[in-house]
């Protein structure tokens, strides 16, 4: 498993370095503009600072996303609400804080690994207006494929395979990443927004609110 760190402070590449040694491959960038590799498609997960000074970590992941499909997690000093949710909308697949524990950020990364990895079993699902494809990452609408991050369209297949099932933000994040953490609802919350805004331009909206409760595909009448 190979994995790309970017980040300004030399010091804090070096941690990261040295957290993953021995269990991934990890090639650290500190000058993104100057250095930053020309096959980025050799990773499976890059982890990305936000605030640095030749180029911001919200600008160079709008200029990578659209070219790679690894799960890219944002990590920075920006810890309002606001910075994360602002993450997570432009195609970060989480947002970890600074300062950061060594544990947390192991085991962030080992379950956006093993839910990339993993294989996906069963056939195409379908509806009236839907078309899903598990083993190809795809998701179709009326003939068309939309384009979905691997956290929307993972939340996608979890609410069509268990339509008017309502999962609660918990729920969704636990069964997607393997991982239970606190806090971390913001980024279903802004998944599922993103999700949702793609449907819509396809004359769709599936996935719809119960208050207080979570999320649910909604059965077709």
């Amino acid at each position: 498993m190979r994995i790309l760190a970017i980040d300004d402070e030399l010091d804090i590449l070096k941690l990261i370095e040295k957290a993953l040694r021995g269990q991934y491959q990890v090639d650290i960038v500190q000058f993104p503009l100057q250095e930053l590799p020309k096959d980025l498609s050799v990773y499976n997960l890059i982890i990305m600072d936000v605030m640095m000074p030749e180029e911001s970590g919200y600008n160079l992941l709008g200029k990578i996303r659209d070219i790679v499909d690894c799960p890219i997690i944002f990590l920075s000093a920006k810890a309002l609400e606001e910075d994360v949710i602002y993450g997570l909308s432009i195609g970060a697949d989480d947002y970890i804080r600074k300062p950061f524990s060594i544990a947390e950020l192991r085991a962030r990364i080992a379950a956006h690994i093993r839910r990339d990895n993993r294989e996906t079993i069963g056939n195409v699902l379908r509806d009236e207006q839907v078309l899903i494809y598990p083993n190809e990452c795809r998701l179709e609408v009326k003939g068309t494929s939309v384009g979905l991050t691997k956290s929307e369209f993972d939340i996608a297949v979890l609410l069509f395979k268990n339509k008017g099932q309502v999962f609660s933000k918990g729920q969704i994040y636990e069964i997607i990443y393997g991982y239970d953490k606190d806090g971390d609802e913001s980024a279903i919350v802004e998944h599922v927004k993103n999700l949702r805004k793609k449907l819509k331009k396809y004359g769709i909206e599936p996935v719809e609110t119960v208050w207080g409760v979570g999320y649910r595909w909604k059965r077709q009448m």
